[in-house]
């Protein structure tokens, strides 16, 4: 939203208005204004679609995934099987047996949750380990790649219109040492 917010601001010239409202040399409400900013814009659904690594990656990525899923849908057809034997065989299964094929299930479905956690919801599951060990690399390289094309073609700020992201900023334009010496004062 903020990425929308200044976008438009740098666009319609609000950034050359005073905090009072008027217009005035020098009474930026922002640290540039308007008339020298070169702003650029990249998909990155264009880019994961078209870059052959990325979509190289992607596809291993997926057939893990589908791995994944599998082997959690076959644990998952065992105990609906289990779970149908017993209630087939309630009746003439003694008492102890029966707690423990119910122990069973309970222990299979505990072992079934932990698979889908640790594959996919940890924040060290198996999908962002896999997903980090293929697409770092790939990840460096196109930002590296939108670093060198903003500042060889002089732009100020390139965002990712897909994701919203600000993917790159003229380094000048960072405000944070002079906010946190403000913050000092």
């Amino acid at each position: 939203m903020l990425t929308a917010v200044l976008l438009l601001c740098l666009l319609s010239g609000c950034a050359s208005t005073s905090p009072g409202g008027g217009e005035g040399k020098g009474s930026s409400i922002l640290p540039w204004s308007t008339s020298g900013v070169k702003i650029g814009y990249i998909r990155s659904d264009v880019i994961s679609q078209r870059y052959t690594d990325y979509r190289d990656a992607d596809n291993a990525l997926r057939a893990d995934n589908r791995k994944w899923l599998e082997e959690a849908e076959e644990m998952e057809k065992e105990i609906n099987r289990r779970e149908a034997e017993l209630e087939d065989l309630s009746l003439i299964l003694s008492t102890d047996r029966k707690e423990r094929l119910q122990q069973e299930l309970v222990e299979a479905r505990r072992n079934l949750q932990k698979f889908r956690h640790e594959t996919w919801y940890d924040e060290n599951s198996s999908y962002i380990k896999r997903r980090r060990e293929l697409m770092e690399s790939i990840d460096a390289r196109v930002n590296d790649a939108i670093w060198k094309v903003a500042k060889g073609e002089g732009f100020d700020v390139v965002f990712d219109t897909v994701a919203g992201n600000i993917v790159y900023v003229k380094p000048e334009m960072d405000l944070t040492e002079k906010v946190l010496e403000e913050l000092e004062d």
